[in-house]
């Protein structure tokens, strides 16, 4: 169960207004899809920068793919190591980045990660208020589950952070609203062309038995929602600036971000 009682929330899912000075970037082993400028502004602006696994080969990439000559290398290189590039690994270590193996195969790297980057907050006496996670939200649908599987047990009692995790794709964003009240406040640019972006969320953990939004184009209304019954994809914004969410147990929320407009 989720461990959090019900509360009250704004969100403001333009990422590139974070305040990244208390944000951690993780990137998994995914190609990094989303524009160079957004992925630099992120990265080189936030507190801790973390590849795991092989999401370093993918950031060697990255790097080498772009022009960029002030891009940062990674704080920390976390996972079991069995698909990062050695040569690589020790190019970033010769730089600086800090190995930490995390050999264990009872957990998935990517919260074996989430765990390191707790530690090394306490460890630095640092409070994060935010993780980005650049991950695949397509191809292996293994990979996708378990990806959703790791957020939301990242507000459960085995595994609970106080910091907001969002899964960053290509053209999304996602995130868990836990049992409470929502205020999303919609980028401007996803307001003026809401034909071109998609909103959906969904029962996570266990069915929701009250549901209640304003702001979309398709509203619920004390809705149930569970699977096997009602879930909304492909619903979108209806040019109000605040989407509002009541719900009574967790949902996870995906969002379409219009990136390529604005960077």
């Amino acid at each position: 169960m989720i461990s959090d009682p019900p509360k009250s929330r704004d969100w403001w899912p333009a990422l590139e207004d974070l305040r990244l000075k208390d944000t951690a970037v993780v990137i998994l082993n995914t190609s990094i899809e989303n524009p160079p400028k957004l992925v630099r502004h992120l990265w080189n602006n936030s507190w801790l920068r973390v590849t795991v696994d092989g999401g370093t080969n993918q950031w060697h990439s990255f790097v080498k793919q772009n022009s960029f000559d002030d891009l940062k290398f990674p704080d920390l290189i976390t996972g079991d190591l069995d698909s990062a590039n050695p040569a690589v690994v020790e190019q970033f270590v010769s730089m600086g980045s800090k190995i930490i193996p995390t050999p264990s195969q009872d957990e998935t790297d990517f919260t074996k990660a989430l765990k390191e980057v707790k530690k090394y907050s306490a460890k630095n006496c640092k409070s994060i208020d935010s993780i980005i996670v650049m991950v695949n939200m397509c191809h292996r649908v293994d990979h996708f589950l378990s990806n959703l599987n790791t957020l939301y047990k990242s507000k459960t009692k085995d595994l609970y952070f106080n910091e907001d995790i969002y899964l960053l794709g290509r053209n999304s964003l996602t995130w868990l609203l836990q049992a409470g009240t929502h205020r999303i406040h919609v980028p401007q640019s996803l307001r003026l062309h809401p034909e071109n972006n998609y909103v959906g969320f969904f029962p996570m953990g266990s069915a929701c038995n009250v549901c209640t939004t304003t702001g979309l184009k398709w509203n619920l209304s004390g809705t149930l929602m569970e699977m096997g019954g009602l879930t909304s994809s492909s619903n979108t914004f209806n040019g109000e600036p605040i989407v509002t969410i009541t719900n009574s147990s967790p949902l996870l929320w995906t969002m379409t971000m219009g990136y390529e407009e604005s960077f």
